[in-house]
C-alpha cells in the first residue's frame, strides 16, 4: 500500500512523466531496463514505466557512497591517500568473480574505485554501536532492510530505489547531506568521470536476475540532469559479449532523443 501512495504522491506533486516511447531503446539493444531522469533545468521527472521510480533492489556498492561519508564523519576514513586501511589477508570474491584489487591495504579513494566491500565493512569494528545501529544497520539512506545481520548486508538484503539515489545525488552535488561539505565534495570528486558527467555503478542479483545500476549527473547544461539506468539480466542466461557497450548506448540514444 505504501509503494501504491508514493507513486501517487509523486505524480501529484511533482512534475512526473511516464514516457513509455523509451522502452523502445531497451527493446532495440535487446536489453531489459528501465530509466529515471530527473532534469533541473525544467523540474521535471520522466521514466519509461511508473514503476521504476520506487521498485527496491539492493543498494549493492552504492551504498559505499553513504558508507564513506559517515566514516569520515566519524574520522575512521581519511581523505589523504597515503591513509590506508590494513588487508586482513583474506581473499574475496565479488559478483564478477576474484577481486585481485581487494588483496592490499587500501585507501578511501581506491576502495570507492573497486567498490571494496571489506573496506568499508570496518565500520562495523570501529564505530561505536549506536552509531553503527544508527547510520549503518538502520541507514536513512536505505529504504528498505530485510536483514542487516549478514555479512555485507547492503548487497543482498537492504535495497532502495531510482527515486531515493537520485535524491541522495541532488543533496551530494548541492552539498545538502547531513555531512561536512569537505566530505561531501570530496566525494562528489570521485564520481567525475570528466567534467560533464559524474557516475556510480553496482551491480547485484535479486529474484534470480543480474542487476546493473548505473546513477549519475550531466553537467552540460546549465542545471544538472540527473538518472538512474538500471538492467536485468537471468542469471541461467549467457550475458552478451558487448553487454556494457549496448547498454552505455541505450543511455547516448535516450539523451540525444530528450535533446540533452
Amino acid at each position: 500500500m505504501r509503494s501504491i501512495t508514493a507513486v501517487f504522491i509523486f505524480f501529484i506533486f511533482f512534475n512526473a512523466k511516464a514516457q513509455s516511447y523509451l522502452d523502445y531503446y531497451f527493446k532495440a539493444n535487446n536489453i531489459n531496463g528501465a530509466i529515471v531522469i530527473y532534469d533541473e533545468n525544467k523540474d521535471e521527472w520522466l521514466f519509461n514505466t511508473e514503476s521504476e521510480p520506487f521498485y527496491n533492489t539492493p543498494a549493492g556498492a552504492h551504498f559505499h557512497l553513504w558508507q564513506a561519508l559517515v566514516g569520515l564523519e566519524e574520522k575512521i576514513f581519511k581523505i589523504d591517500v597515503n591513509e590506508k586501511l590494513k588487508w586482513d589477508g583474506v581473499k574475496r570474491s565479488s559478483f564478477e568473480g576474484r577481486m585481485s584489487e581487494w588483496n592490499a591495504d587500501t585507501n578511501l579513494i581506491d576502495a570507492l574505485k573497486n567498490q571494496n566491500d571489506w573496506y568499508f565493512n570496518v565500520l562495523k569494528d570501529k564505530l561505536s554501536s549506536e552509531s553503527y545501529e544508527n547510520n549503518i544497520k538502520n541507514a536513512s539512506f536505505l529504504k528498505e532492510v530485510k536483514n542487516n545481520e549478514w555479512e555485507y548486508f547492503w548487497n543482498y538484503a537492504a535495497f532502495t530505489n531510482p527515486n531515493s539515489m537520485i535524491l541522495f545525488l541532488i543533496d551530494l552535488h548541492d552539498n545538502k547531506l547531513p555531512f561536512h561539505k569537505k566530505s561531501q565534495q570530496f566525494l562528489f570528486n570521485q564520481l567525475l568521470a570528466n567534467q560533464q558527467l559524474a557516475l556510480h555503478t553496482t551491480t547485484t542479483s535479486y529474484l534470480g536476475k543480474k542487476i546493473d545500476w548505473t546513477v549519475g549527473i550531466y553537467l552540460k547544461q546549465s542545471k544538472p540532469i540527473y538518472f538512474s539506468l538500471r538492467t536485468y539480466t537471468s542469471l541461467e542466461s549467457d550475458a552478451l559479449a558487448d553487454y556494457e557497450k549496448r547498454k552505455n548506448l541505450i543511455l547516448a540514444q535516450i539523451f540525444e532523443v530528450l535533446g540533452y
